[in-house]
């Protein structure tokens, strides 16, 4: 493998000058997403430099709990950014996100890296933060896309639904039409992206690792286990947030609310 190729100062400028394409097709089109994008440029820059300093603190300590923080942070972070992408905002939305990106995150995270991958020692940063970090944002996209579709299946059978109720059923039978239509939409996109892995695109991780001298192969092993841990996260964490939301949905009597 040839030496890995260190970025200057003025590459980073250099590679901050392509928006200026997407700048133009703003403008020319009328837009009007010029400062959105200048926002979304210095923010980036801003949080990844902060980012690569704590991270190198992390590493250079190699101390369990501050593993631990970062993850937590994280977690934190995807719920609140999770409830922030809802069409519709209600009280202890998250709450419910937390507990449910958090569950499944470290379900993953815990096979995923401490049985699968095994480093030494098992909070070892370079693989925990690493991988965490993609489990975690893989979770919040599930848990934000599978709510976003169960608030419009509720609204959308909730005649439906109040009939069933009526005639008997209980609460989870009366809203199993919704919660399947709701955990496949959070489910889709790690599937597709799944099946044309490697022939559309090369993952993140996978490319990542190239760049910095691994192996081939190795990559593709890596990237493997990512893929087939990310599946399994997306599947627990729309599971785990539609039930949680659709609480909220049912009053102490199990009879069908409006939530607010």
């Amino acid at each position: 493998m040839n030496e890995v190729i260190h970025l200057s100062i003025t590459a980073l400028i250099a590679s901050a000058g392509m928006v200026l394409i997407a700048a133009f097709v703003s403008i020319f089109l009328k837009l009007r997403l010029e400062k959105d994008m200048l926002v979304a440029v210095v923010r980036a820059f801003v949080q990844l430099i902060l980012v690569g300093y704590i991270l190198d603190l992390i590493f250079s300590l190699d101390r369990w709990f501050l593993v631990s923080a970062w993850l937590f942070l994280m977690m934190a972070t995807a719920s609140y950014n999770a409830m922030r992408r809802q069409t519709k905002r209600m009280s202890g939305l998250t709450a419910r996100f937390f507990l449910a990106i958090s569950i499944s995150s470290l379900v993953s995270i815990l096979f995923g890296v401490v049985v699968i991958v095994r480093p030494s020692p098992f909070w070892n940063p370079q693989y925990l933060i690493p991988i965490g970090g993609m489990i975690i944002g893989n979770a919040m996209t599930s848990s934000a896309l599978s709510i976003n579709r169960l608030f419009s299946e509720m609204k959308t059978r909730s005649g439906e639904i109040e009939a069933g109720l009526s005639l008997g059923s209980d609460v989870h039978t009366a809203t199993l039409p919704a919660v399947r239509a709701a955990v496949k939409a959070g489910m889709l996109q790690v599937i597709s992206t799944t099946m044309v892995v490697g022939l559309v695109h090369l993952p993140g991780m996978m490319t990542g690792q190239i760049i910095g001298g691994v192996e081939p192969s190795t990559a593709v092993r890596y990237q493997l286990i990512i893929m087939y841990i990310l599946i399994a996260t997306n599947a627990l964490s729309a599971l785990f947030s539609v039930i949680l939301v659709r609480r909220l949905y049912f009053n102490e009597r199990m009879h069908l609310i409006q939530p607010e």
